[in-house]
């Protein structure tokens, strides 16, 4: 498994993280033509991160789940924000919105909130059994 730039040790996370860091890094490279299109594509895999997330979040037990859904919506309700200025922009400003503004939204969320939900699923879940699906 390849690891995001801030790993937290929880798959669920760690594996979509990664995804999306890979898709903002993918703005530069997109053709211009292709940017709308690119970006639909990473809101659509931030609203689909969230889903599993948070049922592993409730089978593990986190205590702070129903903060962490609060914060799964903020964050999708300031990417919509990002998404309703994207036509105005022209295509550089569209890839800065992607790539550093949207991307230091998820960075944000990431450091925060998920990196404190990443406490609980370390203190929950025996990583270290051969057998055990790492969450």
């Amino acid at each position: 498994m390849k690891l995001p730039q801030l790993p937290l040790g929880v798959r669920v996370m760690d594996e979509d993280h990664y995804v999306l860091e890979q898709m903002f890094a993918q703005a530069a490279r997109i053709a211009d033509s292709g940017l709308a299109a690119h970006l639909d594509a990473i809101l659509a895999e931030i609203a689909a991160h969230f889903a599993p997330e948070e049922a592993e979040m409730e089978r593990v037990g986190v205590p702070i789940l129903a903060c962490h859904r609060v914060q799964h919506a903020a964050l999708l309700d300031e990417a919509k924000k990002i998404a309703a200025f994207f036509p105005s922009a022209e295509p550089q400003g569209q890839r800065g919105l992607i790539a550093f503004n949207l991307a230091q939204l998820v960075a944000d969320h990431v450091a925060g909130p998920d990196r404190a939900s990443s406490d609980f699923f370390v203190e929950r879940v025996d990583y270290s059994a051969p057998d055990r699906r790492r969450a």
